[in-house]
């Protein structure tokens, strides 16, 4: 359960960001692209659709480095924990995964400004 928990972002992590009560935040990356990670909110009163279980959530994410798509079914328990998810086209990652590769992103792009300006 703890990977679950560090996957889909639940417990306290000890940072001082504000608290979102109403958002579930989710992290995907492209299979093509290990750079192509996106951060989506899902609203837990407007995204969410009630099942006879919890509740499922249907999205198509597109990455903001490629544009590229990717297809996402997340199923939550009624305490808003996913139970499962059916992902076409990439995978769901967990929040470090999501800002190591924004970390690697930004890295990448320092060097090859750096290399261009030599």
């Amino acid at each position: 359960m703890g990977f679950l928990k560090r996957l889909f972002g639940g417990g306290g992590s000890g940072n001082s960001a504000p608290v979102d009560k109403n958002g579930i935040y989710l992290y995907f990356r492209h299979k093509r692209a290990a750079d192509a990670v996106t951060k989506v909110r899902a609203d837990k009163q407007h995204d969410l659709n009630r099942t006879n279980n919890g509740f499922v959530w249907h999205k198509t994410i597109v990455d903001s480095k490629y544009f590229t798509r990717i297809h996402a079914v997340v199923y939550f328990d009624s305490n808003y924990q996913v139970t499962s998810a059916d992902i076409d086209s990439g995978e769901m990652i967990t929040a470090e995964q999501f800002e190591a590769a924004l970390a690697e992103r930004e890295r990448q792009a320092q060097a090859d400004q750096e290399e261009s300006e030599s």
